[in-house]
């Protein structure tokens, strides 16, 4: 039986490229508002949908909820192990910068090991980031997950 994967060690996936708008914020702040009370609601001044109150929070303006990213990092990942990913995957995301409007925010993630767990199985281990478009890092994690073998 062979890897049902092609990856190696040291493999670099990419994963999306978006820009950081205030109608992707919007999305997420009002979609989880909204899912939790079955009615459409938008959210009130926040640190992502309120330019002054983040600035009074001291933030240098409105930034991205950690879940956009963490969201694009679990894309990445569903793209690159499929079902695999869903059904035996794990992500941890930190978030180590704010990541502010109008950012170009690029989703990464490098094969850190790939070890055999028994049953037939193999284990992928990754680290995962976002970086804007400079390459400064936002979003630092890992990931991990679990495949049979073809």
């Amino acid at each position: 039986m062979g890897a049902k994967y092609a990856f190696q060690v040291g493999d670099e996936i990419a994963g999306p490229v978006r820009k950081i708008t205030p109608t992707r914020i919007e999305w997420y702040d009002s979609a989880m508002l909204s899912a939790a009370t079955n009615d459409l609601q938008q959210v009130g001044s926040n640190i992502h949908t309120d330019e002054e109150f983040a600035k009074s929070e001291g933030f240098s303006g409105v930034n991205a909820d950690g879940m956009i990213m963490t969201n694009w990092c679990s894309e990445m990942l569903t793209r690159s192990f499929g079902f695999d990913y869903i059904a035996h995957g794990e992500l941890r995301t930190k978030f180590i910068r704010p990541v502010l409007m109008g950012v170009e925010l690029h989703v990464k993630s490098r094969v850190k090991s790939i070890e055999p767990v028994g049953n037939g199985k193999t284990r992928y281990s990754l680290f995962v980031w976002c970086e804007d478009e400079h390459g400064a890092k936002l979003v630092d994690g890992d990931a991990a997950v679990e495949v049979a073998a073809t």
